[in-house]
């Protein structure tokens, strides 16, 4: 089959790794529950799996559907090396750390941590993506340990560096609206046991 859309074909196997991944970690490590009381891998194994399917239809839809235009062709700013050297990175640090016996969620951590440092140094083009990513991973991780309100800020700050220009009061903005948001909707009204701060402090 020939490829019409590169960069639907890029986008959508970025979908599906992403989805597959945080998909399949969070079912494997946590527990699932049900719809009624949601255990801590329900939100994201759903998140994760609607993901994917996205990211299938937009990766079928670039066999058939020719893009136009600026579209009809992608430049990467990455090669599939520093692919397989981020996987490298980030299997290895999981694998030293259990081998310390530390967590493999601090292996996961630490193994984003230096793929996002290499890629803002030897990458810069892709910094946008592996920002965003790394803001996931680390809105993920701290949410339990630091609350809704404080995990939603690095979420949102991080991100904000991914972008052409960084601007505390657009990004204020964006923080204030949705922290009110994830709160009325998750905690409210879901009834969702995120902690709104840390421990420490109730």
């Amino acid at each position: 089959m020939q490829i019409k859309s590169p960069k639907d074909f890029w986008a959508g196997l970025m979908f599906m790794g992403i989805g597959g991944f945080f998909a399949i970690w969070a079912y494997t490590h946590y527990q699932m529950g049900t719809a009624v009381r949601m255990g801590p891998a329900y939100f994201p194994t759903v998140l994760g799996g609607l993901l994917l399917v996205l990211g299938l239809a937009v990766f079928l839809e670039s066999f058939v559907l020719k893009a136009e235009g600026k579209g009809a062709r992608v430049d990467v700013p990455f090669n599939i090396i520093d692919f397989v050297i981020a996987i490298a990175i980030l299997v290895a640090s999981v694998w030293i750390l259990r081998k310390l016996g530390v967590s493999s969620d601090w292996g996961l951590i630490i193994g984003t941590a230096i793929v996002t440092a290499l890629t803002i140094w030897k990458r810069p083009g892709a910094k946008p993506l592996v920002l965003i990513s790394a803001a996931c991973v680390v809105y993920g991780y701290v949410m339990k340990p630091f609350g809704l309100v404080l995990a939603t800020l690095l979420l949102v700050v991080i991100s904000a560096f991914g972008g052409h220009e960084f601007k505390w009061r657009e990004v204020a903005i964006l923080y204030v609206l949705l922290i009110i948001f994830s709160v009325l909707v998750f905690v409210k009204g879901l009834t969702l046991p995120f902690p709104l701060w840390p421990a420490a402090w109730s």
